[in-house]
């Protein structure tokens, strides 16, 4: 079976919190990061098609101790029980300017506000 992606997917660890409702705060996991998109897993089934801000720990990639925390909206495309987290598909947007060159480094690149 072949990926039809756009964007190769890196399989990564890193850490990133959701905003789930004004207030609440929910640790996660991005387990991939692409051009367009991350899968991350949390303790919460996030809302498909709904918008939300977030903030992944992005590591330099030559030197993983230098870590730093990239806040930006994100919309779910679907989410999946996976044991007992959930894995959540979201397309990531509204990256500030300054982490631009970070994000394109794990081949990513950044999305203008929707």
């Amino acid at each position: 079976m072949s990926d039809l992606r756009s964007y190769p997917r890196a399989n990564v660890n890193w850490r990133a919190a959701v905003l789930v409702a004004p207030g609440r705060i929910v640790p996660a996991k991005i387990l991939n990061f692409s051009g367009n998109g991350i899968q991350l897993q949390c303790s919460v089934a996030l809302k498909e098609k709904q918008i939300y801000q977030m903030m992944m720990e992005v590591p330099q990639q030559r030197d993983a101790s230098q870590r730093t925390q990239v806040v930006c909206r994100a919309d779910c495309l679907y989410t999946i029980l996976s044991g007992s987290e959930y894995r959540a598909g979201m397309k990531y947007f509204d990256v500030p300017y300054e982490h631009e060159g970070l994000l394109a480094s794990w081949g990513g690149r950044t999305v203008a506000a929707a």
